[in-house]
């Protein structure tokens, strides 16, 4: 029985747990865009019959689904900017570790000092790259696993939550907006 993961099988369950986060957030999104257009036909049905409290009602459960919509866009969009950076620091490494190899095998010309420094230097590159690297699969980790496990974090409700009380006005607009486009 091992108790330790090797880089490389840590490595491909972090690339499976993103894979299926991606998934199932396009699923979501695409339900959630689905709902919209339901909610939308439901708010034009109201609107013929004239009941303006629910077509209000219709309109600001748009408006919330358009918002959602709009922040998992954006979760969906960080995760594929994340694990592109993650893609450029491991490009990075391996171009360092090649220097260095280089750096190694030149035996002869520059002075011994100027290569012990450009030495010292790609080292010191390389272990930013490592850290860099391992704090990008942290984010995306996190990302993933939150996204799995469906479980938000109070704070961030409660940034929502703000959010949405401080675009009142421009609700307000867009409801009525939506409301003359429910009424053709």
């Amino acid at each position: 029985m091992r108790f330790f993961k090797s880089k490389e099988e840590r490595e491909i369950e972090r690339k499976i747990r993103i894979r299926k986060a991606k998934a199932q957030l396009k699923s979501y999104i695409s339900g959630l865009e689905s709902l919209q257009k339901k909610v939308l036909e439901l708010g034009r049905e109201a609107s013929k019959i004239g009941d303006r409290k629910l077509v209000r009602r219709q309109a600001e459960k748009y408006l919330a689904l358009e918002n959602r919509i709009r922040q998992a866009k954006k979760l969906l969009i960080l995760m594929e900017e994340a694990e592109a950076q993650r893609e450029l620091v491991k490009i990075t490494s391996s171009f360092i570790a090649f220097s260095r190899d280089i750096v190694d095998s030149i035996v002869e010309g520059p002075d011994v000092k100027d290569v012990a420094k450009m030495h010292v230097e790609l080292e010191k590159a390389m272990a930013k790259a490592e850290s860099l690297e391992e704090a990008l699969s942290v984010v995306i980790d996190s990302a993933s696993e939150s996204i799995l496990s469906s479980h938000f974090d109070e704070e961030v409700v409660e940034d929502v939550v703000r959010m949405f009380e401080s675009e009142s006005e421009e609700i307000d607009k867009k409801i009525k907006e939506i409301e003359e486009l429910m009424k053709k």
